[in-house]
């Protein structure tokens, strides 16, 4: 694995910041609720980080992505730590991410408590409208409860448990790769 640097990580940083703000500022500014900039920032992460493109717009412009150490794909509950977590970070001037330029796997703070990596990649397309659009839909689509997840949360609870029983040995490495993909050919 090729860990992304403290500088593509910053650059993607400060993208997504601008991202979120102007989001902000068109549809809150009105009311100027700061707690709801919190809320959009959590979706904007949670949808992108949770999306087949595992990374947000500005990772994607920088060619990184996040992932679980095990090289999955972020759940909902991974992201919303992860988010909650890098204001932590942010505290006592940034300490949680400096972290990450002695770091064996440059991990900042957040992806150590969320057991998260980012990673260098490349993206043959990032269609960031289309990718928004598509999660959203299955983070809140196709039910009677936005928040009434339970398919999902299945699908994501059975790719752990097929880790699982190939980190106790229980599958081969082959046996793993050939289950996860029909696993995911399902998705």
């Amino acid at each position: 694995m090729n860990f992304a640097s403290f500088g593509k990580r910053f650059v993607a940083f400060i993208i997504d910041g601008l991202i979120i703000w102007l989001i902000c500022a068109i549809t809150i500014a009105p009311w100027f609720i700061p707690p709801l900039c919190i809320i959009v920032a959590a979706l904007y992460h949670m949808i992108f980080e949770t999306s087949p493109m595992k990374a947000t717009p500005g990772k994607a412009i920088m060619d990184i992505c996040v992932v679980k150490s095990d090289g999955s794909i972020l759940t909902i509950k991974d992201s919303l730590i992860r988010f909650a977590v890098s204001f932590l970070s942010s505290a006592l001037f940034f300490f949680g991410y400096l972290i990450s330029l002695v770091t064996e796997k440059k991990q900042t703070l957040h992806d150590f408590v969320a057991n998260t990596v980012v990673l260098d990649t490349s993206f043959d397309e990032k269609n960031y409208w289309k990718t928004f659009v598509d999660q959203s839909k299955i983070i809140f689509g196709n039910s009677s409860h936005p928040f009434d997840r339970s398919t999902t949360s299945i699908n994501s609870q059975s790719l752990e448990e097929l880790f699982n029983l190939y980190q106790k040995g229980i599958l081969t490495e082959d046996e793993y790769n050939q289950k996860k993909a029909e696993f995911l050919k399902r998705l």
